[in-house]
């Protein structure tokens, strides 16, 4: 029995300090040398986020990873202003174009058979650009806040591409639980 225990123990000890290594947000090295004052590892999909909050004229700068798929794949965070999924959610999305090169946008979300088309959103991103490697996508953004509230539901996702098609993410598992909230000013 103490055998069993002592292979449950360091089994544990294995699995908790690799997680946190995998999960360790604060010492990742962005090849641009950017630093955020905060983030978060968010609870599925493979992905954190990272972002500097500036109150003095409510923006904030960002930085999505959305580790674990490969370059053929589409990423896309948003926050949703007025919801807590996806229908409304005003989303920055990556993927790799047919000339090879990684393009990111907006892209507002009115339906479910949304296709991820460019637009405008409801706040303005005056900077929005994209890289990949190690397959990892990072969306890098400047959002102006909506007016009086740092506090907002979040939704991630990612999916296919066909052509220049970007197809529907998965209907099942991490995928229909890639939600939640993010106060900008609190770091939660």
């Amino acid at each position: 029995m103490d055998k069993l225990l002592t292979t449950l123990l360091l089994t544990s000890i294995l699995f908790s300090t690799t997680y946190a290594q995998n999960h360790n947000c604060s010492s990742f090295a962005f090849r641009n040398n950017q630093i955020f004052a905060t983030c978060i590892p968010l609870p599925v999909l493979n992905s954190v986020l990272h972002w500097t909050y500036y109150p003095n004229n409510h923006t904030v700068d960002l930085a999505y990873r959305h580790g674990g798929v490969p370059n053929t794949d589409w990423v896309a965070w948003g926050l949703n202003i007025d919801g807590t999924m996806m229908i409304g959610s005003q989303c920055l999305v990556a993927f790799r174009n047919s000339s090879g090169e990684i393009h990111a946008y907006t892209s507002p979300v009115s339906s479910y058979n949304t296709q991820l088309a460019e637009g405008a959103l409801s706040f303005n991103v005056p900077r929005i650009g994209a890289e990949y490697s190690n397959n990892e996508f990072i969306i890098f953004a400047t959002l102006e806040l909506p007016a009086g509230r740092t506090s907002f539901s979040q939704a991630w996702q990612n999916g296919g591409v066909s052509g220049q098609v970007l197809t529907a993410h998965a209907q099942s598992g991490d995928n229909l639980r890639s939600f939640g909230s993010v106060d900008f000013a609190n770091g939660l």
